[in-house]
């Protein structure tokens, strides 16, 4: 029978492969969003699967953190008192469902209020993950492993990556209205294609610190 060590691991890279799967699916759909030649209602159903696309990323990435927190207190990562890994597994489950409830009631003040929750947390998370990250790595306190304090470091740095790409595609809402509203025009075209530009650096950055996690698990440098 496998160990729960293995099924971590396994769990972990499947996880890894949903996210990152699914956002190309994302990125690919969102480039028809933005195209001038299809009409609105195309555009539209278009973002419609976008979104819908995008709840699995969303999902693999907050269940990233209970599986990567839990195998590195298999290398004694954590320096904290037992309880430290179940109370990370309960909150990222219930950041999890915030997501997924968010996904199910968009369009309703219940689903913004959710969505901004979810916002809230990333904005949280990432300093303090960045911050105990590079913290440990100078010291090397309180997480002792190098390459687990710089996963950790990395991760904190892609929820800003996340929340930056989010502020960018927020300009598409603007660009929808105006569609609707003005009909097709040069000055509608340009919100999207000027938002789309911005967003494929983003999202190279972000598979590029994907690629970093990835070398990180597998080598393990001290």
């Amino acid at each position: 029978m496998p160990s729960p060590y293995l099924l971590l691991v396994v769990a972990h890279v499947l996880l890894f492969a949903y996210w990152l799967g699914a956002d190309w699916g994302v990125y690919v759909t969102s480039r028809y969003v933005a195209d001038p030649k299809l009409s609105l209602e195309e555009r539209r159903r278009f973002l419609q699967a976008a979104f819908r696309i995008d709840l699995l990323p969303r999902v693999s990435f907050t269940m990233l953190l209970p599986v990567g927190v839990h195998i590195a207190a298999y290398y004694g990562a954590w320096p904290f008192t037992a309880a430290f890994v179940p109370a990370v597994w309960l909150f990222a489950i219930v950041w999890m469902l915030l997501n997924v409830l968010g996904y199910l009631r968009a369009g309703t003040s219940t689903g913004d209020r959710l969505r901004g929750w979810d916002q809230s947390i990333r904005l949280v998370m990432a300093p303090v993950l960045v911050g105990i990250g590079l913290w440990s790595l100078v010291t090397g306190s309180p997480i002792a492993p190098l390459f687990i304090a710089f996963k950790v470091a990395v991760f904190g740095i892609m929820i800003i990556v996340g929340l930056v790409l989010r502020a960018i595609m927020k300009n598409w809402a603007v660009g929808f209205r105006r569609l609707a509203a003005e009909g097709p025009s040069a000055a509608v075209d340009t919100i999207f294609r000027g938002s789309l530009r911005r967003a494929r650096y983003v999202a190279y950055l972000m598979w590029s610190l994907s690629a970093v996690m990835a070398v990180l698990g597998v080598v393990k440098p001290a």
